[in-house]
């Protein structure tokens, strides 16, 4: 179809906007495609053509006044600010006026992905001639400029409408519902979902069919979690595309890949209650609409800084743990693809076209910033912009504006232009007694820019680079008259890793091998640095020399290691024996051999704690004991989310089973008593990549036959791991699937949920045995029941998730006189929730169930009635 040249310039629908944005980009510009970047200060807000040049856009009339706010058009046609008189609407490629809306109060403005509606927010104000106050929340039709709709917005949070990229669908969050209008048509809500305290929600981006995820925070008890959508299937518990539920959630952040197809969960938690940071706790969860979820594990402990999605939707960036934090490269299965090491960092900002990734430090950080091709993770630049408060990438890929803001920072306000291998092409600074409180990219549709080659030369320029210098590392005083050495560091740097199986040609080798070749690394640093010591430097008086103790080595260090151990115990134990000798009374809380053969000054109660805390199966929620119960007993609430399994090594299903080989597996992780206590436990979950927490620990409890919670004996370990055929962490992990198809079978699964039942009902005790004393986990013979908090966290773990009425039933444990559950009870809650409807239809009165039972279908049914 042939159009005009002037059909174009005339053209006002916004269906066209786009053709005509990119001919008047062409006319005016003599350049097809050049970004504009928008500054806003206290002098006015200008418009400038974008890199290399970098000269005000001279068809655009600058505004003097204040804007408060300035914002482009999703494909970069139209740009729009508010200045405390008017809203004003123009063309980004001409400049020309396209509309203005006379609104002094506004503050905030968006236009819809189309450019059909623009959307403005003004505070929300009561008077006493208006008690209900006015419509704070406008939208306009940009075509004729009239006023589609009005709706109140109190909270600035969230305040504008999200829209699916072809405006077919638009959603608002409003009372605990999303309300989703079609077609722009806001008359009428044409869908709805309703789930009790939604907190957030995030629209996919994309065209039809449309995802959402919604927040609904936890309450008394109950876990947080995050649901995905697909519009308009709302209705029925099985309508969610995926679920992920969490307890460590006070605020979450949701973040969409570009294809819609999968998203990051950020849960964060106000206060981190083991007093580790002082930011609160951050986890990371995964979760994609094809249902699958996963917990993002992080190597790192400490806080997650930021989350970047690469453009291509198959991978992301996050940085993470402690300083020097870590930056790692995900795939979508959750593992790890690159590893940038440690360093000064708090960000990442993938390029529009996704081939070059920047890793900053901005804030409290000196503005360091790591420039990588993530196609060869090969570093381009370090350059350093001090005191950057804003960073953001040009639509071309090729440069990138940093900025120092107002309020942020009231001094050394500006901006500089930077090409990414570190050479700043332009440099404005904010003139004293001016601020600068803005810079924003036009942005462009996908695809506009081509990707470019990587560049390692940096581009010429009169203004230079700041390639950051190597800094001096700190040196405490006593040791700066000695000769340097690698194991005098504050920290540990990491270096890059690829993480990729057989990457560069490089052998993968086992954590236990990696772990060795660390230790003999350290021991030859050590005897280098013994080396230096003995090179002779001129002191007053020359020191006594003394006769050190002649050491043997056997050449494996977890052998030394053992022998080390062995001998702090047998020292030990002849200190308690000389001093027995003597007639010195001993406590039974003191000076006891720990398994580590460390003396220990602690209580019989804080010991207790402090090795069998924190129990692999199953951790109970606390609770404020009273004086009659035994302080040794721990009430945890459990979860049951997975970690994500780590690739293995490739085992050949001909090879037989071992049981040498499954003995010497369970010495990994067993101590001195020949038990996988909690410490083991940990780490085993951690080698086989599942939580403590999870249900498949109850599973693989139960094959072992082990009687006490948190902890596998050598029979249990031999017995259970020959019937499962596993002699290694590689087949284990292989038997995962077989684990969990146990919990699907009706009469496995009321076999593993009797078993739960004497399984918690386990008793911590700890005898002694002549000068030493050995740790023991028995079942109390008076105790026949389970108290209500572990109760209810099992019954969570066991149908959670299976039985509808499940929630309820919690609510009513919860408010109900009972503390404990006995094994009559326990037994029928599981007949109860396979039999009974959720209804309660056929739920018999004159039935053989117990009194809680029928005191929980009364209360249920009253609750109904009201």
């Amino acid at each position: 179809m042939f159009v005009s040249v002037s059909s174009i310039h005339h053209c006002t629908s916004p269906d066209l906007l786009r053709v005509r944005f990119l001919y008047d980009n062409f006319r005016f510009n003599m350049a097809p495609f050049t970004p504009h970047l928008a500054v806003r200060g206290s002098d006015g807000t200008i418009l400038l053509r974008g890199p290399p040049n970098c000269e005000e856009f001279q068809t655009f009339q600058r505004d003097n006044r204040q804007s408060r706010y300035v914002t482009f058009s999703k494909d970069g046609a139209l740009f729009g600010w508010c200045n405390g008189e008017k809203v004003n609407v123009v063309k980004s490629s001409t400049g020309d006026l396209l509309k203005s809306f006379d609104l002094p109060k506004t503050s905030m403005l968006e236009f819809s992905p189309l450019g059909k509606v623009l959307v403005t927010w003004k505070q929300y104000t009561k008077t006493q001639d208006n008690p209900q106050g006015e419509a704070n929340l406008q939208l306009w039709d940009l075509q004729t400029g009239d006023c589609i709709k009005t709706f109140y917005q109190k909270k600035v949070q969230g305040w504008c409408p999200s829209w699916a990229d072809d405006e077919s669908i638009a959603v608002r969050c409003v009372n605990n519902e999303l309300h989703f209008f079609e077609n722009n048509k806001f008359e009428t809500i044409a869908n709805k979902l309703h789930l009790q305290k939604v907190n957030e929600f995030a629209l996919s981006p994309g065209n039809n069919p449309s995802k959402v995820a919604v927040y609904v925070p936890g309450s008394k008890g109950a876990p947080s979690f995050v649901r995905l959508y697909q519009y308009p299937n709302f209705a029925g518990p099985t309508s969610a595309l995926a679920n992920k539920s969490f307890f460590k959630a006070d605020r979450v952040t949701m973040l969409w890949n570009k294809k819609g197809s999968a998203v990051l969960v950020t849960a964060s938690t106000e206060v981190d209650k083991t007093g580790a940071s002082y930011y609160g706790e951050q986890t990371l969860h995964y979760l994609a609409t094809n249902g699958e979820s996963a917990v993002v594990q992080l190597p790192k402990n400490g806080p997650i800084y930021d989350v970047s999605w690469s453009p291509n939707s198959s991978e992301f960036c996050v940085v993470y743990g402690f300083m020097p934090a870590k930056a790692t490269v995900f795939n979508l299965k959750c593992e790890s693809v690159f590893d940038f090491g440690t360093g000064p960092r708090n960000a990442a900002f993938y390029s529009p076209q996704g081939h070059i990734l920047v890793l900053a430090g901005f804030g409290n950080l000196r503005g360091q910033m790591e420039v990588w091709d993530v196609k060869k993770y090969r570093q381009v630049s370090k350059p350093q912009a001090a005191d950057t408060t804003h960073f953001s990438w040009c639509p071309d890929g090729e440069h990138i504006v940093t900025a120092t803001c107002s309020p942020r920072l009231r001094v050394s306000n500006g901006y500089k232009i930077w090409h990414y291998t570190g050479t700043v092409l332009y440099k404005e600074d904010t003139p004293a007694g001016k601020e600068l409180w803005e810079v924003l990219w036009q942005p462009f549709p996908a695809g506009t820019f081509p990707e470019k080659a990587v560049k390692y030369q940096a581009a010429s320029s009169e203004l230079g680079s700041t390639e950051a210098k190597p800094a001096q590392a700190y040196r405490p005083p006593a040791l700066r008259n000695k000769p340097e050495s690698s194991t005098y560091k504050l920290h540990e740097d990491e270096p890059p890793q690829n993480m990729k199986p057989g990457a560069a040609g490089e052998k993968q080798i086992s954590k236990a091998a990696l772990k060795n070749q660390r230790r003999r690394e350290a021991k030859k640093a050590a005897k280098q640095e013994n080396k230096s010591d003995e090179v002779p430097h001129p002191v007053l008086e020359p020191a006594p020399a003394s006769q050190a103790p002649v050491t043997s080595s056997h050449g494996d260090p977890e052998t030394d290691k053992k022998i080390k151990n062995l001998k702090k115990k047998l020292k030990a134990i002849e200190e308690l024996k000389e001093q027995q000798a003597a007639g010195k009374p001993l406590q039974k809380n003191q000076n006891l051999v720990d398994l580590n053969g460390q003396n220990n000054q602690y209580t019989d109660s804080v010991r207790l704690n402090r090795l069998f805390g924190n129990p692999g199966m199953p951790v109970k929620k606390k609770r404020k004991s009273s004086g009659s119960e035994d302080p040794s007993v721990r009430k945890c609430k459990i979860t049951s989310y997975c970690r994500t399994q780590t690739p293995g090594r490739f085992i050949n299903p001909e090879d037989q089973f071992s049981s040498k080989k499954c003995l010497a597996w369970f010495y990994e992780y067993a101590g001195p008593d020949d038990v996988v206590g909690p410490e083991g436990m940990e780490k085993f979950c951690e080698d086989i990549g599942v939580e403590p927490e999870n249900i498949i620990m109850l599973v693989l409890a139960w094959k072992l036959e082990a009687p006490n919670m948190g902890f596998f004996t050598k029979e249990d370990w031999l017995k259970g791991m020959t019937s499962l055929q596993c002699d290694c962490t590689e087949r284990l992990q292989g038997k995962m699937d077989y684990l969990r198809t146990q919990l699907n079978d009706a009469t496995l699964f009321r076999n593993i949920y009797r078993y739960a039942f004497d399984f918690a009902r386990v008793k911590l005790a700890f005898e002694y045995q002549g000068l030493g004393f050995a740790f023991t986990a028995s079942k109390d013979k008076d105790q026949r029941s389970l108290d209500m908090d572990t109760a209810e966290s099992m019954l969570a773990l066991l149908l959670g998730r299976t039985w509808p009425l499940f929630p309820v039933f919690h609510q009513f444990l919860e408010q109900s006189k009972y503390k404990v559950m006995n094994k009559d009870q326990w037994y029928n809650v599981l007949e109860f929730s396979r039999t009974v409807h959720p209804d309660l239809s056929n739920y018999d009165e004159d039935g053989a169930w117990p009194v809680m039972l029928d005191e929980f279908v009364e209360w249920y049914k009253a609750r109904l009635a009201l």
